[in-house]
């Protein structure tokens, strides 16, 4: 078994696990029996380029990481929120991928917003209040 085989079928049960999904569900999903999937999985059968690439866009992962990246530090480290936050979630766990540079960008910027946001804020409270007198 090659080390990508091996990585390959981390991955998949990492992400089905992740996802809650069960391995029949997936196997529906792919239109194959549990037991082939299971037999994927357990490395007793290699997947196929067709099926490696169904699975990368069911778990919306690249290919590449799929195959060849250890992906269980990086989704240990996704944020989760319950399903009315998906948009926040998704912003946050598209942050985690950026480069130091860009991260250092933005925390730059929702600094300047928050100071503007601040001052506003203060300005509108002291308003508020100074027309109750």
């Amino acid at each position: 078994m090659t080390v990508t085989q091996e990585i390959l079928q981390k991955n998949i049960k990492l992400l089905r696990c992740a996802s809650g999904a069960s391995q029949e569900k997936v196997a529906g999903v792919m239109h194959l029996a549990r037991t082939t999937y299971c037999a994927y999985e357990t490395g007793v059968k290699q997947l196929d380029l067709q099926s490696i690439d169904a699975l990368a866009r069911l778990y919306n992962v690249s290919f590449d990481s799929l195959v060849n990246y250890d992906l269980s530090e990086g989704l240990m480290n996704r944020v989760y929120f319950s399903e009315g936050n998906g948009e926040l979630a998704d912003l946050l766990n598209a942050y985690q991928s950026l480069s130091i540079s860009s991260k250092i960008l933005i925390s730059q910027r929702l600094t300047m917003i928050i100071e503007k946001e601040e001052l506003l804020y203060t300005e509108l409270s002291r308003n508020i209040n100074g027309n109750k007198k």
